[in-house]
């Protein structure tokens, strides 16, 4: 079975991409609303890897895409967009960005701000503790 769904009918210009991991077809909603307009491609990631994930998306794209495509990434979906549009620009007409994370590491801080504000003292001290097992296990690949 192929790791994609289809909407509408040919061309399929548009291809929207789930955010990960574990939320395949949060985006068909949006597939489906949009493929009144135009074919969408709905492609499921299966590979482990960045570049996995890349290249099995241009793969599905070039099968079944009417290049170049308009990418419509949510969460993890927008980065996937993002770094497979840097890789095969020839491939994209335009992006669209949906509550991606952030992407320079001076706006890394306020979304875990708003995330400790909102946990309780218990959970706090819970994430406080899994962050400097994270810290810990980064300085020491690192060494």
């Amino acid at each position: 079975m192929e790791n994609l769904r289809k909407y509408g009918e040919k061309p399929f210009s548009i291809a929207v991409l789930h955010g990960g991991p574990g939320v395949s077809g949060e985006m068909a909603p949006v597939a489906k609303k949009l493929s009144s307009l135009s074919g969408i491609l709905e492609p499921f990631q299966t590979e482990i890897t960045i570049d996995g994930q890349v290249e099995e998306l241009k793969e599905v794209l070039t099968k079944h895409g009417t290049l170049p495509v308009t990418l419509i990434g949510f969460s993890w979906g927008a980065w996937l967009s993002f770094i497979f549009a840097a890789k095969y620009p020839s491939l994209i007409k335009k992006i669209i960005l949906v509550a991606s994370g952030a992407f320079t590491e001076e706006y890394t801080s306020v979304p875990m701000e708003t995330l400790l504000r909102r946990l309780d003292k218990e959970e706090k001290e819970e994430a406080k503790s899994l962050m400097n097992i994270l810290s810990d296990a980064n300085e020491k690949k690192s060494e």
